[in-house]
């Protein structure tokens, strides 16, 4: 994973800049759209771009791909090629947030709307 200087997280302005693990967090992955890229690779494994697009439905294709490197450079992702092109899977690292994931999936659930789980896939009620 690169390590950030404190230096990097004064010239960043999306940093929350604290001394603390949560704002620290919310600095790799508090970015809209990250945390849905981060559900679907947890979903679904391994992601092509194109996959990631079909699923995400609104995203820029620019801000996917400044999201998919960013994950990427801070050792979320890995970025893989092979003879079917790049795909993005997690790292070990990335694995941590799984959990994350499941209790952001069990706090929304209540909000949903009545019905909502026969309109996703199977995989939204899977624990891992």
């Amino acid at each position: 994973m690169a390590k950030r200087t404190e230096a990097d997280l004064a010239t960043d302005r999306k940093s929350y800049d604290m001394f603390c693990p949560i704002a620290r967090a919310l600095d790799l992955v508090g970015d809209r759209w990250t945390l849905l890229i981060l559900r679907d690779v947890s979903l679904f494994g391994p992601r092509r771009f194109s996959e990631l697009r079909t699923n995400l439905q609104g995203i820029p294709p620019t801000l996917l791909s400044n999201r998919l490197k960013s994950l990427v450079t801070e050792g979320i992702l890995e970025r893989s090629e092979d003879d079917n092109g790049v795909s993005y899977a997690f790292t070990e690292r990335g694995r941590e947030i799984r959990p994350v994931l499941v209790a952001l999936r069990d706090f929304g659930a209540p909000l949903m709307p009545r019905g909502w789980e026969k309109r996703v896939p199977p995989q939204v009620f899977r624990r891992r």
